[in-house]
């Protein structure tokens, strides 16, 4: 079933059956941290293994070499220290790098993966991190401290379109993640000067009912942007050799992000750069 498909019967079951849809939103809920924890719990003397072997250091992937929070094992998640997490943003990624950006906006930066890796990368350029959560901040902030990268990236609270139209100026890339917020963020009439920035962003169209955010929010840059969209793609351990040291059954578990199967990512390339 494509996304528009997806929608359609969400939006349907909100709207006719509104306590059918929360009790089968809530029940995916359980079941994602349910899986989430035998996953993880199934991991656990292989992380350790991991961990004796390479630290915290990411070992693969866009942000290779950076150093990550240092970790209990139970907390330990094996997508982000291999370097394979959200692999299908790699290419995006090193595309929107070769272009050398200037200024970079991390919108949603959790505990700092992103931002802080992007400033390693781009060592020149200013790094913007945004999370309305204050322990995320905290992480992100010291991330940047254990990376050297802290007085490169700023970490602030909500980004408004206000925000984010001050900050972008010439040659800027906006990675986006932030759980639907890309809806009301992302929109050139809010923030104009997006029509001159690069935007990689998660899209979260499983987050909304009213409105389907991909069509919307694309079709607000289809004149100002090169548009590549994508959806899950199925990893190999081979392409992350660190994982060599788990046993083969165990790889593709180490691999797993347990990600809606219609999740995809896209990358807006300004043709005005």
């Amino acid at each position: 079933m494509n996304p528009s498909h997806v929608f359609a019967v969400k939006r349907a079951i909100s709207i006719y059956a509104p306590a059918l849809f929360s009790a089968i939103r809530y029940g995916r809920q359980v079941a994602h941290r349910r899986r989430n924890l035998r996953l993880q719990s199934g991991l656990t003397p292989w992380k350790e293994a991991f961990v004796r072997k390479f630290g915290s250091v990411v070992q693969g992937g866009p942000f290779a070499g950076m150093m990550f929070h240092h970790r209990d094992v139970a907390n330990v998640y094996l997508p982000l220290l291999s370097g394979s997490y959200e692999a299908e943003t790699h290419g995006f990624i090193e595309t929107a790098l070769q272009r050398g950006p200037k200024v970079i906006a991390d919108v949603g930066c959790e505990d700092g993966y992103i931002a802080v890796g992007l400033a390693l990368r781009a060592p020149d350029a200013k790094v913007f991190a945004f999370d309305i959560l204050s322990m995320a901040r905290d992480k992100c902030r010291a991330l940047a401290g254990i990376n050297k990268v802290d007085g490169q990236v700023t970490v602030g609270g909500e980004c408004t379109p206000e925000t984010l139209n001050t900050i972008c100026s010439d040659r800027s890339l906006v990675f986006c993640d932030c759980e639907g917020y890309e809806l009301d963020l992302l929109d050139p009439d809010k923030v104009p000067a997006l029509k001159n920035a690069d935007i990689i962003v998660e899209l979260h169209d499983f987050m909304r009912t009213d409105v389907a955010i991909t069509p919307t929010v694309l079709s607000r840059f289809a004149a100002t942007h090169e548009i590549t969209v994508t959806g899950l793609k199925r990893r190999s351990a081979d392409e992350f050799p660190c994982l060599s040291i788990l046993p083969r059954e165990m790889r593709a578990q180490a691999l797993h992000e347990d990600r809606v199967e219609y999740q995809q990512w896209a990358y807006l390339k300004a043709k005005n750069w």
